[in-house]
């Protein structure tokens, strides 16, 4: 069929669409209360929930590394012997690199999220992200000196860095209103019980002798890319992705995948409320570039949403990461320091 002719059927449909539906379809999700959309929307409550185990596979991942410099067999492998302390220990400047490592790998990531995921939609990052974290992951695993270690865990930083910003885009993408704030929250929790799943092993593996004790645990971040690739194969595309690349078709089927059987709205009045919604925002980005956020009344929002994430690295948490290390060098018994490091995790769940 004629591409000319596909675009005026599209623009026609999205003229009717709005013309009769636009505004029943957004009352309709500002009054739904949160029972009701529990009810209604069980299905994308599902979907942003397995999304979301994304993050607790990145909260297990991310935090290892600093957890290893405190590992007897980690330091003898990949530091020196600290003739001070009788023991081995991993040189400060290791430790800040491969710390950063993560951190400028995740920040990659972050950028090339908002590039990637506007042309291929979040259904095809999640899946090739996680093949290609799997991949990196090899290289941590058989890391054969610190230098390879440092290189893996940069490149293990990129898909990190999609995880983050994906999850909670998703789910503010396919819930209704009354349900983003839980979901989007959610992913937060979602990293710290990655996090205390990550300080359990790393707690049971203390018993182990050799390269195995950290080996295992690097091992283990396989367990989640077998787990979520092939449930998130049947994941439905995001709406949102679907109208902003012309397919409505695909969107409303979409929509319908993700209500319960028991939900009696209209998909077509949710579809012309993303349609008029796209079109506000395509009128309102026509010309401009990621480089307007840091001129004139844009860079005042950007710098209330900047301090707003700033504020919790201000807060002292890249310090906690390391938390097991410094607990060492104050006198604890390794053993002890993972045991706090555990307990202190369960109280930042609790906090969150």
């Amino acid at each position: 069929m004629d591409s000319s002719l596909i675009n005026n059927t599209i623009n026609s449909m999205t003229e009717n669409l709005i013309i009769d539906q636009e505004y029943p379809g957004t009352a309709r999700e500002k009054e739904l209360t949160t029972r009701q959309a529990l009810r209604l929307y069980g299905p994308a409550l599902f979907w942003s929930i397995i999304v979301s185990m994304c993050i607790v596979m990145e909260g297990y991942d991310a935090i290892l590394i600093h957890n290893f410099f405190a590992y007897p067999a980690f330091a003898q492998k990949f530091g020196h012997f600290d003739d001070t302390t009788a023991t081995f220990q991993l040189s400060a400047a290791w430790q800040v690199a491969l710390s950063n490592a993560v951190g400028v790998g995740s920040f990659l990531g972050t950028i090339a999220n908002g590039y990637l995921v506007p042309w291929y939609g979040p259904r095809k990052i999640f899946l090739g992200a996680l093949l290609v974290l799997a991949s990196f992951i090899a290289i941590t695993f058989t890391a054969p000196n610190v230098w390879v270690l440092c290189v893996g865990e940069f490149l293990c930083g990129i898909p990190w860095g999609m995880f983050a910003t994906m999850a909670p885009a998703y789910a503010s993408e396919v819930l209704p209103l009354c349900l983003r704030v839980y979901l989007t929250t959610f992913t937060n929790m979602c990293f710290i019980l990655g996090q205390l799943v990550a300080a359990g092993v790393l707690q049971g593996l203390l018993t182990i002798d050799g390269s195995w004790s950290y080996r295992t645990a690097f091992a283990l971040q396989w367990v989640w890319p077998v787990i979520l690739l092939p449930v998130l194969f049947f994941m439905p595309e995001s709406p949102w992705h679907l109208v902003r690349m012309g397919r409505l078709e695909a969107a409303e089927e979409s929509l319908v995948r993700l209500q319960s059987k028991h939900a009696t709205s209209d998909v077509k009045e949710t579809l012309a409320m993303i349609v008029s919604t796209n079109n506000a925002e395509e009128r309102v980005s026509r010309g401009t570039s990621y480089y307007d956020c840091f001129r004139g009344i844009e860079l005042r929002r950007t710098e209330i949403a900047c301090m707003a994430f700033v504020g919790q690295v201000l807060s002292g948490i890249s310090f906690a990461y390391n938390s097991t290390y410094f607990f060492q060098q104050i006198g604890l018994q390794t053993s002890d320091a993972y045991k706090l490091n555990v307990g202190g995790i369960g109280i930042a769940l609790l906090g969150t």
